[in-house]
């Protein structure tokens, strides 16, 4: 497997555990509320994207924008 192939397979994982996280994290909210919270969602996700952001660089940054993107997407979704 080339340096490439590796690369664009840890963006993927990246972006799919981004993903994964925040839709279960968003379940676990609307299965405690009725109503899941959405600044509590969505600030949950910016401030684990900080933390990550400080601690590992811009090299999880993927990770880090589908936290905050799908956060967003549940938080419009839950709403309705």
């Amino acid at each position: 497997m080339t340096q490439y192939n590796r690369e664009e397979l840890s963006l993927i994982l990246q972006v799919l555990a981004g993903i994964t996280l925040t839709m279960g994290f968003a379940f676990t909210l609307s299965a405690y509320n009725s109503v899941v919270p959405a600044y509590v969602l969505i600030g949950a996700a910016v401030g684990l994207a900080i933390i990550i952001g400080c601690w590992a660089g811009i090299k999880h940054l993927a990770f880090m924008a589908a936290i905050i993107l799908t956060s967003i997407v549940f938080a419009i979704y839950f709403s309705f």
